[in-house]
């Protein structure tokens, strides 16, 4: 009898799907179903255990003393032996390969070094492809699409010399408005982790780390390009250093043309500052800046206004390119008569190259033109100047110098710096430049 009671009772309590969603609560905590088990992140510890051994470290050799100059890292991509890395990671090879060769060091395999020689480089995306001469059994897969942004990520590479370490993340997308594509990745991407690679939790390649301005702030090289690149290395048989230094050239070449024809394809805005106006922000990969130092004592004003990419391109610790940047100075005085203003202005004035940094061994000197012109009408004190690059024929460092001299207690001063663009753009780009200052009292 007191199972039948028991049945009938069972009988008349509702299915889940029979109770209408505004039923009162019966006084019995809910019970939340677990999540799929696909959509939880991986153990850190099981995912690194799994990956490790497809990642190294890279050692760069000084041959005379036979040590290591500088490390990085690096991550297997085939099962021929190549590997990916950053080319800042290896530039040294192909910028001095007589003084300089490269190694890779496994965890688990006994510490050994394994020679590997350079295939290949895209010196626009900071990246390159080595290869040891023995093959590989475990490597990574390259991602064939950006993740969801985010997503949690994990970096892996060689901090200071330390072995092999993963840091988790986060996947916040593609920079916006960057003249270079890189990921925004939340995490501490630290020296020597550059070149390794950073991973989703199923162990796909989304990125290559590439930089970090500290506070868990990193980017990333989007995988897109490794993949490229993987792409055209595998067709490579042999590659010598003279031909490696041909293809950063080339590439060089065909990136100033890329952003030669950017700027000029738009019409090149202007700043209203003093009684002038400037350029402006040419396209949205310049960050602009401006300020007017207070100082009640100085019977003058100076309001400075600049842009720049805030971006270039690795050819050595001592030379960088693919840089566009630009700044102004307008100074007025209300106090000094026209022979101390022009005084003033005279000493704010610089007709010094400066420039972007670099070496006698990578470019020559500026050479100089200083003249008069008229532009829009107003008279303008000019100095432009080229240095040509040593290794890389056809690319120019340009610095243009300029100052209105229509007024007698007020003008504009101005600069513009661009490095590694033929002398053809870089010129076409200074007469743009120009061309856009005006008078307005």
């Amino acid at each position: 009898m007191l199972t039948i009671l028991l049945l009938a009772a069972l009988a008349q309590v509702p299915a889940a799907d029979d109770i209408p969603e505004d039923a009162p609560d019966a006084g019995s905590p809910a019970v939340v179903p677990p999540l799929p088990v696909a959509s939880l992140p991986p153990a850190t510890h099981e995912l690194f255990e799994r990956l490790k051994g497809r990642v190294a470290q890279v050692r760069i050799i000084e041959r005379r003393s036979g040590t290591k100059s500088s490390i990085g890292s690096a991550f297997f991509v085939s099962a021929e032996g190549h590997a990916v890395t950053n080319f800042h990671v290896v530039s040294s090879i192909v910028q001095h390969p007589e003084d300089y060769t490269a190694e890779l060091v496994r965890d688990g395999n006994d510490a050994s070094a394994v020679p590997v020689r350079l295939v290949d480089v895209d010196v626009v995306h900071d990246l390159a492809v080595i290869q040891q001469s023995g093959p590989v059994k475990d490597w990574f897969e390259l991602a064939t699409k950006e993740p969801p942004q985010g997503t949690r990520l994990y970096a892996m590479g060689n901090p200071h010399d330390l072995g092999t370490t993963i840091v988790e993340g986060t996947y916040n997308g593609l920079v916006q408005d960057a003249l270079y594509d890189k990921v925004h990745f939340s995490g501490a991407i630290n020296p020597g982790m550059s070149g390794g690679p950073t991973v989703t939790g199923e162990g796909r390649v989304v990125g290559v780390n590439v930089a970090t301005l500290g506070n868990q702030l990193g980017f990333l090289v989007p995988v897109v390009h490794a993949r490229a690149l993987l792409e055209r290395a595998r067709q490579v048989k042999e590659s010598s250093p003279s031909a490696l230094l041909a293809v950063v050239g080339s590439q060089l070449l065909d990136n100033q043309q890329r952003i030669t024809e950017r700027l000029l394809a738009e019409p090149l805005p202007t700043q209203q500052l003093g009684d002038y106006r400037v350029p402006g922000r040419w396209l949205p990969f310049l960050k602009c800046w401006g300020d007017t130092p207070h100082n009640p004592e100085n019977p003058y004003t100076i309001t400075n206004y600049q842009c720049s990419s805030e971006e270039d391109l690795y050819l050595s610790s001592d030379h960088r390119t693919g840089v566009v940047a630009y700044d102004h100075a307008a100074v007025a005085s209300e106090q000094l008569g026209p022979l101390r203003f022009s005084s003033l202005y005279e000493a704010t004035f610089s007709n010094d190259a400066g420039g972007v940094d670099a070496t006698k061994e990578d470019v020559t000197n500026f050479r100089c033109k200083v003249s008069f012109v008229k532009v829009g009408g107003i008279p303008v004190r000019t100095a432009l100047c080229l240095r040509a690059y040593k290794k890389f024929p056809g690319l120019y460092d340009l610095a243009l110098r300029a100052a209105t001299v229509n007024a007698s207690t007020s003008g504009v001063q101005t600069s513009l710096d661009l490095a590694g663009f033929s002398a053809d753009n870089a010129r076409a780009l200074a007469r743009r430049y120009l061309e856009a200052l005006a008078w307005t009292k």
